[in-house]
């Protein structure tokens, strides 16, 4: 593992690098960061949600947004975070160590780095 951490993951559009290895995205990245052991990575929530192919999706299918996502040295997925609200997303990281981000729908969620399970949820409007 690189002695600088945050040299341990980077992205470029929809690539995110994990410790050099390229993993494309689903869609483009907003952010992408080395924490405890995994690299956690924000999916740009306007780059799917402005996508005809995803709408379309979207109305047929009632999974949630899934745009925050952990992943092991390897690139692995390791977990996608729970959604505060069922038609929610992430479109912050308020804090990396303790992992905090907030969704569109006004929650501050404190997530389990482990699991990507929300420990607490404050309602901010």
């Amino acid at each position: 593992m690189p002695a600088d951490r945050d040299r341990a993951v980077s992205h470029d559009g929809d690539i995110v690098r994990i410790q050099g290895r390229p993993v494309r995205m689903q869609f483009m990245v907003r952010d992408a960061f080395w924490t405890g052991d995994r690299a956690v990575v924000l999916l740009d929530p306007s780059a799917y949600l402005d996508d005809p192919t995803f709408g379309a999706q979207r109305r047929r299918s009632r999974d949630p947004i899934h745009n925050l996502r952990a992943y092991a040295p390897s690139g692995q997925m390791l977990w996608q975070a729970e959604q505060p609200e069922f038609e929610d997303h992430y479109y912050r990281i308020e804090s990396r160590e303790p992992l905090v981000a907030l969704s569109f729908s006004g929650h501050r969620c404190d997530l389990d780095l482990a699991s990507g399970k929300i420990l607490r949820k404050t309602r901010l409007k």
